[in-house]
């Protein structure tokens, strides 16, 4: 897997950057910010969600994966908001082995979307 110097590279690893920057008027410096807010919110929020779904919270695991559909659409890693709606209608339609199914495959990705991001951090 090619290393996460430049925001550029984010598009290697599934970002659509120039989404992001949409979403974040156009600002690449704005951009920038996000995705370092986005960072340390996922340090935090992978675990957590972890722990409320191993604890069947199920509704705090909606509220805090539909927050994660929408911070990840706002720094344009669409895959993961995706699985993280899917997550969210899941619960909300008491399709619990859809979450099941889902969990750790949103996790893992999270975890990637992290882990490219402290690349990225770690260049700048």
């Amino acid at each position: 897997m090619e290393p996460v110097r430049t925001i550029d590279d984010l598009e290697n690893r599934g970002f659509d950057v120039e989404e992001g920057i949409a979403m974040c008027a156009g600002d690449e410096d704005i951009y920038m910010e996000v995705l370092d807010a986005a960072l340390e919110e996922g340090r935090e929020k992978i675990p957590l969600i972890r722990q409320l779904y191993e604890e069947k919270s199920y509704e705090r695991y909606c509220i805090e994966v539909h927050g994660l559909k929408n911070a990840m659409k706002s720094i344009g890693a669409n895959h993961l908001s995706e699985a993280a709606r899917t997550q969210e209608f899941a619960v909300k339609e008491n399709n619990l082995n859809l979450v099941d199914e889902g969990v750790d495959a949103l996790l893992t990705e999270y975890q990637q979307v992290v882990d490219a991001l402290e690349e990225l951090m770690a260049n700048q």
